[in-house]
């Protein structure tokens, strides 16, 4: 794009104007949990783990601490082998040689993962990147909320989207991912992507949602009359879909601009009648700022995909050479925030879904000329670069069982029932309950959060014959297909 301004020669006086492989992981291998709140592998480490070190990166996720490496684009998969969970798959614009990658257990239990990427010549900043990240898990809330109003404070005139979470008695978190990329502009852009299941009671089918949060900084190094940029000019977040897939909800489903925008998702998700249990808030409501920023909806049930279209304000050259910068949410760090519901049929065991974000800035330079006698002309010329990332997530519900669900004990006696409680390909475990239990029956564990083994003991008194049923519930209830329709039933029957 060029443009040409005509300006008295007298007026430009007055300015100046320069012009491998994964080696065998042995089963034996045992060894004591590493210390610190981080644990990192050195590219040579990941291309072929040892056994000690595949068990003490396995012990620090465990631990909650964060596991960090660096590696060459085959590093995602390495990763996921050395750990033994599955990562989303991560891709980039431009084919990196490295991989940034990060990973961790939150206190939730949920799985945490970091995928960073960057052009030739930005290694240095995408490394930075990851210790960021890196950093921001491990440090206390109460250090969190520092770190954020600092930020905030910093970049006043920038507007972030705040991340809140859906509520937890209608949702359970499954997994959240981050990708990033640094162009050799010096532009990055981070898009992360939660995926939560509802803890539904209805027969007709299972709903999932997802949440993306998509934050640009581009290289922006000032605004004058010679260069301006780089600075944002449009953005777009997709989440295509095919079958088994339907998009049920989705936020925005409007166009917005402005302060105090805002979308909610699942007020149509039915409480105490099909979908979720009585008195259950399903919906979720997100709220930020974004002067200077149009929001377009794109969104579509039959078009296959949830999108969205962010068009942003750029420099008025009205009055070149005084020329007005863009403002901040093209130039500084500008976060913002997408949710779609997708239902899938009942009983659905896995399925994939992609999600994918992106910018395209613009840098503008001016040049001088002399065109008429007494005038002096400047031409201006526009570059424009651009790029994106995407995660691919494959979400599995949770898994609550038991095993056995019929005891037949001896008073006196004790059995052990066996609990399985987890979210599949996974770190994190699944909040469970054990209630309806008689006063003759002690259980060794009447709540957890991981897979386990309760035992059961019978009081020596108690009359042959007695019978116990046991309720075992997710917590909040409902959150895995095997108690859908109410608690998982174990039988204790009392013998001689």
């Amino acid at each position: 794009m060029r443009r040409a301004i005509l300006l008295p020669l007298l007026a430009s006086l007055a300015v100046s104007y320069p012009l491998s492989s994964i080696a065998p992981v042995s089963a034996a291998a045992t060894c004591s949990p590493p210390s610190g709140s981080q644990f990192r592998v050195s590219a040579e480490q990941l291309a072929r783990p040892s056994p000690l070190l595949i068990c003490q990166a396995r012990l620090a996720l465990q631990g909650h601490a964060a596991v960090t490496a660096t590696g060459t684009a085959a590093g995602v998969t390495q990763l996921s082998a050395v750990l033994g969970v599955s990562l989303p798959q991560a891709s980039a614009t431009q084919p990196s040689q490295h991989a940034y990658l990060g990973a961790r257990r939150d206190a939730r239990g949920v799985l945490q993962t970091y995928e960073g990427f960057a052009a030739p010549g930005q290694e240095l900043q995408a490394a930075a990147q990851l210790t960021k990240w890196a950093s921001t898990q491990t440090a206390q809330p109460a250090t969190r909320l520092m770190a954020w109003a600092s930020a905030q404070t910093a970049q006043a005139t920038a507007s972030t989207a705040l991340a809140s979470q859906p509520p937890s008695q209608a949702w359970t978190a499954l997994s959240t991912a981050m990708t990033s990329y640094r162009d050799s502009n010096g532009s990055t852009v981070n898009l992360s992507m939660s995926d939560y299941r509802l803890n539904d009671i209805n027969s007709g089918g299972d709903w999932y949602l997802f949440v993306t949060q998509l934050q640009t900084a581009p290289g922006y190094s000032g605004c004058d009359s010679n260069t301006c940029g780089w600075y944002i000019i449009q953005r777009y977040v997709n989440l295509p879909f095919a079958a088994p897939l339907s998009l049920f909800d989705w936020g925005p489903s409007t166009t917005i601009t402005g302060t105090g925008v805002s979308w909610t998702v699942g007020t149509s998700l039915s409480a105490g009648y099909s979908d979720v249990a009585a008195g259950v808030n399903t919906s979720y409501t997100q709220t930020w700022d974004q002067p200077s920023v149009v929001t377009t909806d794109q969104s579509s049930r039959t078009g296959g995909k949830a999108g969205w279209i962010e068009n942003f304000s750029g420099p008025s050259y009205n009055a070149y050479p005084s020329v007005v910068p863009p403002p901040a949410t093209a130039t500084a760090t500008f976060g913002s925030e997408q949710a779609a519901i997708f239902q899938v049929p009942e009983g659905t065991a896995s399925f994939s879904l992609t999600g994918g974000g992106g910018f395209t800035s613009e840098r503008d330079t001016w040049t001088a000329y002399g065109c008429y006698i007494f005038f002096t002309c400047y031409s201006e010329s526009s570059s424009f670069a651009g790029s994106s990332v995407s995660l691919r997530m494959t979400p599995q519900p949770p898994v609550l069982a038991a095993s056995p669900t019929s005891l037949q004990v001896p008073r006196g006696s004790s059995a052990t029932l066996n609990l399985q409680a987890l979210v599949p390909g996974s770190t994190q475990g699944l909040t469970w309950d054990i209630t309806n239990i008689p006063s003759w029956l002690a259980v060794s564990n009447l709540s957890g959060s991981t897979s386990q083994s309760v035992t059961l003991t019978v009081g020596r008194h108690t009359a042959v014959g007695s019978v116990a049923y046991l309720n075992i519930n997710t917590s909040p209830g409902y959150a895995a297909p095997s108690v859908e329709h109410g608690p998982i039933v174990v039988t204790v029957v009392v013998t001689r």
